[in-house]
């Protein structure tokens, strides 16, 4: 399918054949590329995570999915749940754009448990005659047994404030009262955080603009995550359109950014704050999402990937992942990440890394002690790598040598100021994917990395390293057949 027209854009699952699904899976299966415990789709593009929450039992993983090939185009919801990071049950897609209001895209939103059911608040995509964008904030409910019914649009279009840049929803519970914040465009082309006041769960008034004390901050604000604990509110965002002369800060096409302060003043539109830090420092980090568990902890999965950028995936039918899921926790006013525990499951056998070592496959784990310079290469046979290096000052992702080189246009290094000396470093990878946390997890590098056959680690300055090597996810559940196959075939 050509997607440089873009209209193909728009083709629906039923008007496709179930052998050009078959045809483009089984690319995306056999790609080398493909992860073995990152959520991925089965074959198109994901994007965003969605309705991220902790529901009847389970952990419950949307994400923004195109079926039908590795470009951005008619958006669906598919979704995976789990009980432990290590097990997930395929539910399929669960949000398909079929109503009026929503025919060109159901696009990102969250997910609130309520009572019995999980509420689903989401950006409704529609064009008119003449292709004009409409966006609006609707509603669906799902039931325990996982059955969807979509309520309508609860907060329209405000042409009067913004342009149709309009969408991305998070709801903010307080006492009895509901607010919704939104991420917009104003008519004066500047980001906005956009706030509404609940009579009802699905019924919201304007409120205004809540000033962040960002006056020219980018040209949109993108998915905005907002939450209070400890008495404080930390506001995570994605600008769209901001640079900056250090090396160390907003490199990536879109970068995100938090600020941690007081909770939001709904009645003054203000958040009081102590200044923003960009949350990841890697290539490939994007539009994350945030759910409390019953555990009582805040758990993020991002976007593995960027926009406007061709990757190497894309011959095969498929583009990107998401992030492995992390906690976040509240240091002054810094966010800590660190990968949850039960990512341990995954370990299947673990060994002592020497200066050099073969490795039997992708998929591993690496923690190790750094107590001044070091370095780390991954590479093949041909001398093809990935280099992550710690100077006194530094530290230093490099993908100038790997063997496919994407998105050259916004560099191949990735620097961040090293905060600590003596530390303890964790590093995932992942086939074509790597996420590096440092700095008792107050810097994080998330990236692709595309090597091929990628068979050696070499290591310098590194104490008690271990390497675990890891399982695939398990995967199970026939969501994916019941949902895209039949509705291919009907």
């Amino acid at each position: 399918m050509d997607f440089s027209n873009r209209q193909n854009r728009l083709v629906r699952l039923e008007e496709v054949s179930q052998s050009y699904l078959a045809s483009i899976a089984e690319k995306t299966q056999n790609d080398p590329f493909y992860p073995s415990y990152h959520i991925a789709p089965p074959h198109g593009l994901v994007n965003d995570p969605n309705g991220l929450s902790y529901f009847n039992g389970e952990h419950h993983i949307f994400y923004q999915w195109f079926p039908l090939g590795p470009v951005h185009g008619l958006k669906h919801w598919y979704h995976v749940s789990t009980k432990d990071f290590v097990n997930f049950n395929d539910r399929g897609v669960t949000m398909v754009p079929e109503l009026s209001y929503e025919e060109h895209g159901c696009y990102t939103g969250v997910g609130v448990p309520h009572e019995d059911e999980l509420l689903l608040y989401y950006t409704a995509n529609r064009f008119d005659e003449e292709k004009n964008v409409h966006q609006t904030q609707a509603l669906a409910v799902m039931d325990k047994q996982g059955n969807l019914t979509k309520k309508g649009v609860v907060v329209e279009e405000n042409r009067e404030q913004f342009t149709c840049e309009f969408r991305d929803p998070i709801l903010v519970p307080r006492s009895d009262n509901y607010f919704m914040l939104v991420g917009a465009q104003g008519i004066d082309e500047k980001g906005k955080l956009a706030a509404y006041k609940g009579h009802s769960l699905n019924e919201f008034d304007y409120l205004g603009n809540i000033d962040v004390g960002l006056e020219d901050f980018g040209y949109m604000w993108e998915c905005p995550n907002y939450y209070e604990e400890q008495d404080k509110g930390t506001f995570i965002f994605s600008p769209q359109g901001v640079t900056s002369e250090s090396k160390y800060d907003l490199n990536n096409v879109f970068s995100v950014v938090y600020m941690v302060g007081e909770q939001i003043d709904f009645e003054t539109q203000r958040f009081e704050h102590q200044g923003w830090f960009e949350l990841d420092k890697g290539f490939d980090f994007y539009a994350p999402q945030t759910y409390l568990d019953e555990q009582g902890r805040r758990i993020l999965l991002g976007w593995l990937g960027n926009s406007k950028s061709e990757y190497p995936t894309d011959k095969n039918m498929w583009a990107h992942m998401l992030t492995l899921p992390r906690e976040l926790k509240i240091e002054g006013n810094r966010i800590a990440q660190f990968p949850l525990p039960e990512l341990e499951g995954l370990r299947s056998e673990s060994l002592a890394v020497k200066e050099s070592t073969e490795l039997k496959n992708a998929s591993f784990e690496l923690e190790f002690e750094v107590d001044g310079e070091f370095s780390l290469s991954l590479e093949n046979q041909v001398g093809d790598k990935m280099t992550f290096a710690g100077t006194n000052d530094e530290l230093i992702l490099d993908r100038t040598g790997v063997t496919h080189l994407h998105a050259e246009a916004f560099g191949s290094v990735r620097y961040a100021q090293r905060l600590v000396n003596e530390q303890r470093i964790r590093i995932f990878v992942d086939n074509s994917s790597i996420e590096i946390f440092a700095d008792n997890g107050l810097t994080v590098f998330t990236s692709r990395l595309f090597i091929d056959d990628l068979s050696q680690l070499k290591v310098a300055g590194l104490n008690e390293c271990k390497l675990h090597y890891l399982k695939s996810m398990k995967l199970s559940g026939d969501g994916y057949q019941k949902t895209v196959v039949e509705k291919a075939q009907a």
